[in-house]
């Protein structure tokens, strides 16, 4: 068995360098840890980046299209695929593990089913204000109706510790450190996760992976801590100002 650390909700900046982002963020969690563990990056790309894509000519394959290897002198590093959503509701869904593709702007039932269908690992991330009024009803609606708990939660770094959220201690949740598209903030990537004890494949370590999380959740431990509440407030005055 072997401690897999996992930044499920990865944001690249597309126009940077992509790969030396993830082995920094990767020497930070070996850092933390003292030890070496196995590396994990979910990517959540929004429509039209294609960060994956270009990591492509740094990696190496596997057998699936959805994950590619990097390497490091401090060890592997197993990048996933993934994309970010917005239905019709302005609710927004990740799709991870996956290399397929899903439009913005249908209904969060509609995009769910297509995720589930598609073998995703389907997210709901929690967000400032994204679980309240008419979206947080959505959320309430999609949880209900997945009778076969097909869906987990998503956790990010900046949910400062005073903000209670009851819908994350409902069902299993998977966090990630979510950087927002402002200056420096690629920092946070692999600061904020899960850890899973496991094995992964060297050619299908996607298909592992999901089958790990869809069985053995209940032993997962998040690593990392949260943003300050001083931190939040300045991150999002610096997103509104595009800083």
């Amino acid at each position: 068995m072997r401690r897999i650390m996992i930044d499920a909700h990865v944001h690249l900046n597309p126009c940077g360098p992509t790969a030396q982002a993830l082995i920094d963020a990767h020497r930070r969690m070996t850092a933390s840890t003292g030890k070496h563990p196995l590396s994990v990056f979910m990517l959540a790309e929004q429509a039209g980046l294609t960060a994956f894509a270009g990591l492509r000519t740094h990696g190496i394959a596997t057998e699936e299209s959805e994950s590619l290897w990097l390497s490091d002198k401090a060890g592997d590093i197993l990048v996933l695929a993934g994309r970010q959503v917005v239905s019709a509701e302005k609710v927004e869904i990740l799709a991870l593990a996956t290399a397929a593709c899903f439009p913005d702007g249908q209904p969060a039932e509609q995009l769910v089913d297509a995720m589930i269908d598609a073998g995703a690992l389907v997210i709901l991330p929690w967000g400032v204000g994204k679980w309240i009024g008419q979206r947080g009803r959505v959320i309430d609606h999609l949880l209900q109706r997945d009778e076969r708990r097909q869906i987990l939660l998503g956790d990010i770094s900046a949910r400062p510790r005073f903000w209670r959220e009851r819908r994350l201690r409902a069902r299993p949740v998977l966090r990630g450190s979510d950087p927002l598209p402002i200056k420096g903030d690629s920092r946070r990537i692999g600061t904020f996760g899960t850890a899973l004890d496991g094995m992964l494949s060297h050619h299908r370590p996607a298909a592992d992976l999901r089958a790990l999380m869809r069985s053995d959740m209940a032993n997962a431990r998040s690593f990392g801590k949260p943003v300050s509440a001083y931190h939040l407030l300045r991150d999002q005055i610096r997103l509104r100002l595009g800083q």
